[in-house]
């Protein structure tokens, strides 16, 4: 059986508020069903623990690189500031659905164990700059 926790979620992203609590559990509760439903069953009921720790491992670096995606989609999120000469402005992500790529990194770690026609992950393609 798949967990994964509110308190997993911020200790991977490193948030110590509660201002995304609300957010992170119904991230938890949209995700965790589809992402079982992915897997192939005979997978999530095995007796064998790193297996299990495995698939939790890869749920939790889905629904934690989804929530990051959230967060850098928030309005100033990428904004920086000037003061005299000095200008700090965050770069921005090569990929804006998975700035942190932990959603990537996740579904690399549970592919082996997905269903056949199981197609989770959108990949996103830069366009290609024009060599001038």
């Amino acid at each position: 059986m798949l967990t994964v926790t509110r308190a997993d979620v911020k200790r991977k992203l490193r948030l110590t508020t509660n201002a995304y609590d609300a957010e992170i559990d119904a991230l938890i509760a949209e995700m965790l069903p589809a992402l079982r439903y992915a897997i192939e069953p005979s997978y999530l009921s095995t007796s064998d623990t790193d297996l299990l720790a495995t698939l939790n491992l890869g749920a939790l670096e889905i629904i934690a690189g989804e929530m990051h995606a959230t967060l850098a989609r928030e309005l100033g999120a990428l904004a920086g500031f000037r003061l005299g000469w000095l200008q700090v402005a965050p770069l921005p992500p090569r990929d804006p659905a998975d700035p942190s790529r932990l959603k990537a990194q996740g579904y690399a770690r549970m592919k082996p164990f997905l269903k056949r026609d199981a197609q989770l992950l959108f990949l996103y393609k830069p366009r290609e700059e024009a060599d001038e």
